[in-house]
């Protein structure tokens, strides 16, 4: 099996103002440890898919900044996007370089910025979903597998998948199973329904496939993209190759590869995972994953701060003393040019703050 892995990096990471900003994205930031979250990326996945192997798809400005955090990655392995436009191009984009290289490849897709306690759990699913990859359903189709993380509350931050219950297969540790349905970020009395129910698993953004299995699903269901696509297969090694991305880039809408083409397919598998998993999606997010790793702090410090008659607090302190009193449930980062407050359920609220300061030229 020759096992490739594709590593989306080209988000802007708005939710973690004000360390984040659009020189340095939520991936470039060392949230969860002491390694930014897209160097513990590649680390995890190092000791099963070699650095050759590896390719960063992300937009042409952090493409320093990758290299900058990957220095053994050989520069033609950053994919350049002219644009962000969700992960289904993105995916596209990197399969067709990767089949370019190697016709019969598996490639594992993840994201640059998620966080992963279990470390040794986690390739023990990549090598279970990696053989899966290379086995074809009833259909005759190779099977587009994603991991789906066994839900330990009714989050409204994720989407959910459904399996059928119907088993594809087993090695007497990992089961994977039919995919019936996707549901977007559902409200909490769903969610909850959801937990009830069973069978149901968060949406971890995480695939598996082989990338003739996944080429012919976009070229089935979008196929209107597929003139396109066959420009940059044709191009990928010539001095046309970015004329031909540029071209795919300008002329689709953008999209998630799960609403694009994982909803609808036919040979969507689940890969169901117990270990320990976050988006690291927001504030809120990595207050969970950081409590839920072992911390066992009534208050979260990092950096210089303190904290009298407070609880269920996050702090990320900076040049400055952080002081709590006699607050509960808040988030306070402090950082070169601005000071975050705020309750940690409002965490997907920062964003309006970045608009904001978008608008006015303060968010760069």
């Amino acid at each position: 099996m020759k096992l490739y892995a594709l590593i989306m990096a080209g988000g802007e990471g708005k939710r973690f103002w004000p360390l984040s900003s659009k020189q340095n994205p939520k991936q470039f930031l060392s949230l969860t440890g002491q390694k930014s979250l897209i160097r513990q990326t590649v680390d995890r996945i190092l000791p099963l898919i070699p650095i050759n192997n590896i390719f960063i798809v992300t937009v042409g400005e952090y493409e320093g900044l990758t290299l900058r955090h990957i220095p053994e990655l050989p520069k033609q392995n950053v994919l350049i996007e002219p644009q962000g436009k969700n992960t289904a191009p993105c995916i596209a984009y990197g399969t067709l370089v990767i089949e370019s290289m190697c016709e019969d490849a598996v490639t594992v897709v993840l994201p640059a910025d998620h966080a992963i306690s279990d470390e040794g759990e986690f390739l023990d699913t990549l090598k279970f979903g990696a053989t899966l990859a290379e086995k074809k359903l009833d259909s005759g189709k190779y099977p587009l597998i994603t991991l789906g993380v066994t839900p330990t509350m009714p989050e409204t931050g994720y989407g959910y998948i459904k399996s059928t219950g119907n088993l594809m297969h087993s090695d007497g540790v990992n089961n994977a199973y039919i995919v019936e349905s996707f549901t977007e970020k559902p409200d909490f009395e769903t969610a909850h329904r959801f937990l009830s129910e069973g069978g149901y698993y968060w949406n971890s953004g995480i695939f598996i496939w082989k990338t003739k299995a996944i080429i012919s699903a976009f070229d089935s269901i979008l196929s209107e993209w597929s003139p396109y696509l066959e420009n940059i297969t044709e191009n990928v090694s010539s001095p046309g190759a970015l004329d031909a991305v540029s071209g795919f880039y300008n002329k689709i809408s953008p999209g998630s590869i799960d609403k694009l083409i994982l909803e609808h397919a036919d040979n969507t598998v689940v890969l169901p995972v117990t270990f320990q998993w976050s988006d690291v999606g927001s504030w809120k997010a990595l207050d969970e994953y950081l409590r839920a790793s072992g911390t066992t702090a009534e208050n979260i410090i990092i950096g210089d701060g303190v904290a009298v008659n407070s609880s269920k607090c996050l702090v990320i302190g900076g040049a400055k003393t952080v002081a709590l009193v006699g607050v509960k449930n808040v988030v306070v980062v402090e950082s070169e040019n601005a000071i975050l407050v705020l309750n940690k359920e409002s965490s997907q609220d920062v964003k309006e703050v970045v608009e904001k300061l978008n608008t006015s030229g303060k968010f760069t």
